[in-house]
């Protein structure tokens, strides 16, 4: 995604469909001020001539509860909003993938980070997007020095705008040193996740994610994934993960909205799943399963289609 970002014509934004340029706030909003937002990122695809979105209600929920967590009292019914991202699918007259970002902020000029007397709306962009890694086979990852925040600071189950911060230092330090992405730690030196996606680890054929009460976010693309390999019979572990258990680890995969489902060959310049650090990498069985279930469901074509596509009629 690197270079200019181009935006589909309309967004909903102060509660209508306008144009994207004209969805602007001032220069001292709130939330431009504090990150006072909470988003969701969202994938929609085009294919057989219909436009289909990954999962829809279960972003929506995600992001009411993180409304809730943040204390914004923002909420809106789940009829209204698949209404209204319904229509700006149409307005928008998709014919390719995209992304989605529907998110929860305030426009109000205010100096001071407190809640009272604020109020907060939710607005919504498109923008085409087919994949979001531009890397060739897996992904370099480096340790990052930056520690990913606990719940006892930032609700660590909300996509709060400002606590990427956090992520925008990590990814930009590992880009920075050659990689492609950083590994983060909580404060007790267990891995939490990448920057800004989940992880699901292999480590002896068994298949392993960071406890729940952890400071990963619980992602909807990292659920989609564990309940896919449940469906082909595989049994998921949660529990802590230290950094030398992916050092020697069988596969470590990567998932989230924009990256779908990927995979690490790499941790510090250590291969993943191998011993030869000059043998070429190659993605593991686990990451081919799910790489292929994943499209299917996205293509109409597994059981599971019908229940997580949300099809645009």
């Amino acid at each position: 995604m690197a270079g200019k970002t181009e935006f589909m014509k309309y967004a909903y934004f102060d509660k209508e469909i306008v144009e994207f340029e004209k969805a602007t706030v001032s220069i001292a909003t709130h939330s431009l001020q504090y990150g006072t937002t909470c988003f969701g990122g969202v994938r929609g695809y085009y294919r057989n001539g219909k436009v289909s979105i990954f999962r829809l209600k279960d972003h929506y929920i995600r992001l009411m509860t993180a409304s809730k967590m943040l204390g914004y009292e923002f909420f809106m019914e789940w009829d209204e909003f698949k209404n209204i991202v319904t229509e700006l699918v149409k307005k928008n007259d998709i014919k390719e993938d995209f992304y989605m970002r529907p998110f929860i902020f305030c426009k109000e000029p205010r100096l001071s980070p407190k809640k009272a007397g604020l109020d907060f709306d939710l607005a919504i962009y498109m923008l085409p997007l087919a994949d979001y890694v531009s890397t060739k086979g897996g992904l370099k990852l480096m340790s990052s020095t930056y520690r990913k925040y606990n719940d006892s600071s930032i609700p660590t189950k909300a996509k709060a705008g400002g606590s990427y911060v956090n992520s925008f230092l990590a990814t930009s330090d590992a880009q920075r040193n050659g990689y492609d992405d950083a590994l983060m730690f909580d404060d007790t030196g267990n891995v939490v996740e990448v920057s800004v996606a989940n992880i699901v680890l292999i480590y002896r054929d068994q298949v392993i994610i960071p406890d729940t009460g952890n400071a990963a976010l619980e992602g909807i693309t990292v659920r989609s994934a564990l309940e896919l390999l449940e469906y082909n019979g595989y049994k998921v572990n949660r529990g802590k993960i230290d950094r030398s258990m992916v050092f020697t680890a069988d596969e470590l995969l990567v998932t989230g909205t924009a990256m779908k489902i990927t995979y690490a060959e790499s941790l510090d310049q250590r291969p993943i799943g191998q011993l030869d650090f000059n043998a070429a990498p190659k993605p593991g069985k686990f990451y081919e399963l799910l790489k292929g279930e994943y499209e299917k469901v996205i293509n109409g074509d597994h059981e599971l289609s019908k229940e997580w596509l949300f099809v645009v009629e």
